[in-house]
């Protein structure tokens, strides 16, 4: 079994270590992982040396945030190199691009009457950046926000199943009240960019995107779709990977684990179609060998 969509303390919103991880995996017979940490390569390089202290083969991934069509995307970027100088200013540029989005996120959030300050935000994601886990463990250090049912909907109501990717859906999110576009991550350049970088680039839970702009990413150079999701259910799952097959693109199975405090619902591999083939086939596609630990 594999699983090629786990994030770590690398992310704001990411729960367990590397090491952690691996562990994890472990226990559970995994044959192969990715990391993909949110606009972040902090986690890769301890990722490859765990890959050969506990025998799982590592690929190396990043889930950047780029916008399409006044649509948020999560792109899924596999086997770039974390060393390279280029990618560092890329993501320097991404984190100064984000700050700025989130600079404008909570001045629509506090225009919608919650109390929340950008630097106690910061401060609440470790100097990461923020995510929608973030937003609401900063928001609810406030009584006044306490007070607020529409937070305490998060923290014991009706979306406290999983109040951080609740958060998220319901206001940072394209078409929420408090979306704010990142205008210098547009998707075809990140596409363009990761391929210049000579890595893999994935559309993740693709049932986020409308059809016609998954083909038109495909005819932009797009090479692969995450079919099997925790966010996909059955139907959902069958159409993508109808999609994939008939497009002749990359087929990937990610879980998007964050650990069970930030996502109660998804488990580590709990996802239906993460047989060790598809990482055979990704590997092969970034011409790499398979099941190489290390």
């Amino acid at each position: 079994m594999i699983d090629l969509h786990i994030h770590t303390t690398a992310s704001s919103d990411g729960q367990h270590s590397p090491r952690e991880i691996f562990e994890m995996a472990q226990a559970l017979s995994l044959r192969a992982i990715a990391f993909a940490d949110h606009n972040s390569a902090d986690s890769l390089a301890e990722g490859e040396r765990l890959s050969a202290q506990f025998g799982i083969a590592f690929v190396p991934g990043i889930e950047f945030d780029t916008a399409f069509r006044d649509r948020d995307l999560h792109l899924l970027a596999y086997f770039l190199d974390h060393r390279s100088a280029e990618l560092k200013r890329w993501i320097a540029q991404i984190f100064q691009a984000k700050l700025d989005q989130t600079r404008k996120r909570v001045q629509r959030l506090n225009a919608l009457g919650f109390v929340l300050d950008f630097d106690e935000l910061m401060q609440e994601s470790g100097g990461t950046l923020p995510t929608g886990n973030t937003y609401v463990r900063a928001m609810w250090k406030h009584p006044e926000n306490q007070d607020d049912p529409r937070l305490r909907a998060f923290i014991d109501g009706p979306r406290s199943n999983s109040p951080f990717l609740n958060f998220y859906l319901d206001y940072l999110r394209a078409g929420q009240p408090a979306f704010v576009p990142l205008s210098i991550q547009a998707t075809p350049g990140a596409i363009q960019k990761i391929l210049g970088l000579a890595g893999i680039p994935v559309l993740a839970h693709p049932s986020d995107t409308p059809l016609p702009d998954v083909h038109a990413l495909i005819d932009l150079g797009l090479r692969g779709l995450e079919v099997y999701s925790s966010y996909h259910d059955a139907a959902a799952t069958a159409k993508f990977l109808d999609l994939a097959q008939a497009r002749g693109v990359l087929i990937t199975a990610g879980s998007d684990f964050h650990g069970k405090k930030i996502k109660p619902d998804v488990d580590l591999a709990g996802i239906p179609g993460n047989e060790d083939e598809l990482f055979e086939r990704l590997c092969q596609a970034a011409g790499r060998s398979s099941f190489r630990p290390g």
